[in-house]
């Protein structure tokens, strides 16, 4: 049974009461904005003038903006360098209500940027990524700075309802991290959710776990290309991992749903006009997952909300946030095309 507007509206209505605390890679995604007004003289390149120019949250700092834009309690626990952007993500996190306590400095280790480049022509309003440049430093993180961290989350997981991994693979949910934290959640029988870039076997036993479809292939050893390898592998790899519920999102295809009780759908993509980026819907879709879930949604409600999410933040450029009006009018607009 398809979602109703009704129910949407309370799940949604629910988010702004839970407390979630997001621990992983922390990422500023900067963005420049131009348009194309020649060739270089230089080498066959445009040149690119630019008009724009932001800075927003990216990596498991922009899964804790999206849970914090549907009035959630979110606190972030992670790494930054002793450098400007770090200054700048603290400054971003905090002004919207983001708790950044859990953030440890480690100064020989710089604040991963990632920089985008965008470009329209001269007469083209549509302006479409040119070069993306990453600043990542994927060195084992230093003791000290583990050993911080670990305090912090000691003491920081009994008081949320539900804990978050977001694992880009830059090196902060290490073993000693996770070997600490996945045993103390379950010992305070606090929700547990991951989206991870890789080694998903890792999060064995959590309850919620969202890779896209690569990750899936990745982890499984095999494609994932055909529905029925899909639904098949989806079925095999919650098994392997002794999770509750599975959410595979899968682009443009939409997402697959797996859970606990033997369930195994496709959830088509939601229809929208005018893709504009892909960047960050992972975390949006993440964040919205696992809130319905903390809201008391079924496994296929969780799946509805975070697809219509994941339509929604598409259409906006750079890592985006919805809320809960913007999704139950993007609800009320699907259904009256049903009916």
């Amino acid at each position: 049974m398809a979602l109703s507007e009704g129910r949407a509206k309370e799940l949604l209505g629910a988010f702004s009461g839970q407390r979630l605390l997001v621990v992983g890679d922390m990422a500023v995604d900067e963005h420049r904005i131009g348009s194309a007004i020649r060739i270089s003289r230089e080498s066959p390149v445009p040149v690119i003038e630019q008009s724009g120019h932001m800075f927003l949250p990216g990596g498991a700092a922009n899964l804790a903006f999206n849970v914090r834009a549907f009035g959630a309690d979110v606190s972030v626990a992670g790494l930054v360098g002793d450098d400007q952007m770090a200054e700048r993500i603290r400054a971003i996190l905090d002004s919207a209500g983001v708790h950044t306590a859990g953030l440890i400095t480690e100064p020989d280790r710089p604040t991963s940027v990632k920089l985008r480049i965008w470009a329209g022509g001269d007469r083209q309003h549509q302006h479409q990524q040119v070069a993306r440049i990453d600043v990542v430093n994927r060195d084992p993180v230093s003791q000290a700075s583990q050993q911080e961290l670990i305090l912090y989350l000691e003491s920081a997981v009994p008081q949320y309802d539900a804990l978050m991994v977001s694992d880009y693979e830059n090196g902060v949910v290490d073993e000693p991290v996770l070997k600490m934290l996945l045993p103390l959640a379950r010992s305070h029988d606090k929700f547990v959710a991951a989206d991870s870039h890789g080694r998903l076997h890792r999060f064995h036993g959590i309850d919620a776990l969202t890779p896209n479809q690569p990750e899936a292939e990745a982890e499984l050893g095999r494609s994932l290309q055909e529905p029925a390898d899909l639904l098949e592998g989806g079925a095999d790899l919650l098994q392997q991992l002794g999770c509750g519920n599975l959410l595979v999102t899968l682009g443009a295809m939409g997402m697959a749903l797996f859970d606990d009780d033997g369930g195994a759908e496709l959830i088509p993509a939601r229809s929208v006009a005018g893709v504009a980026d892909t960047t960050g819907a992972g975390d949006t879709v993440a964040a919205v997952f696992t809130l319905s879930f903390l809201a008391g949604a079924t496994a296929r409600e969780a799946a509805e909300l975070a697809n219509l999410a994941g339509a929604a933040v598409v259409t906006k450029l750079g890592a985006a946030t919805t809320s809960a009006d913007e999704l139950l009018s993007l609800l009320g607009d699907s259904t009256s095309n049903d009916s």
